[in-house]
């Protein structure tokens, strides 16, 4: 199990806290942080199939297309590899695991670039996608706002840089591999692995 800001796997954390900032009822009521991310990491294996069908060269650009802020990071087999790791970690019931800002940067670009598809697509598609929302608009900046522990990594690299300790830490720069992240650093094999929590990692509330 990914560890979020709040636990995606509990409806009743997006139902008690989330949705207090959601005018419409009805969204409240049927959106599943869940199955949103479920069926877009399910999805974005078919983009990375399709990707690797293309021609080398094209590999390039089509990265910055389809991973605006993830391309930095490496080509599509490190993506394709991140991919894998974070779909194995959100599937295991068994483990709480801790994201760093890599598997954080690419699911950001994965969960934007599906919810612009999905918001674009006719109520048919968006039905089979995502039936429970009956044919309503995803709200993914709420999603991210409610979810993410920070997006400090979507900063330029001359921005962060020129940022002070202080600046930084009240932006939030406790995610590990922040700095290399927005520096456009390889991951080792380390980094690239998800950390497993040791205890349970949300307050419980009595």
């Amino acid at each position: 199990m990914l560890v979020f800001k709040k636990n995606i796997y509990d409806k009743k954390e997006w139902e008690s806290f989330g949705a207090s900032r959601v005018a419409d009822p009805e969204y409240k009521r049927r959106f599943d942080p869940h199955h949103f991310v479920e069926v877009a990491l399910v999805e974005e294996e078919e983009i990375i199939s399709f990707l690797e069908r293309q021609p080398k060269q094209f590999w390039g650009e089509d990265g910055k297309k389809f991973y605006p802020h993830a391309y930095k990071i490496g080509g599509i087999e490190i993506i394709k590899k991140l991919l894998s790791i974070l779909k194995q970690g959100f599937q295991d019931r068994s483990t709480w695991h801790h994201m760093n800002a890599y598997h954080l940067c690419l699911l950001y670009d994965v969960l934007i670039r599906f919810a612009f598809n999905f918001n674009h697509d006719m109520d048919e598609e968006r039905l089979k996608s995502l039936p429970e929302l009956q044919g309503k608009a995803l709200q993914v900046d709420l999603f991210v706002k409610e979810y993410f522990t920070n997006t400090v990594f979507l900063l330029d690299e001359d921005r962060y840089n020129s940022l002070t300790p202080e600046e930084k830490l009240k932006l939030g720069s406790d995610c590990p591999c922040q700095f290399a992240v927005i520096n456009g650093l390889l991951p080792t094999r380390e980094e690239m692995e998800l950390r497993e929590a040791r205890d349970y990692p949300y307050s419980i509330y009595v």
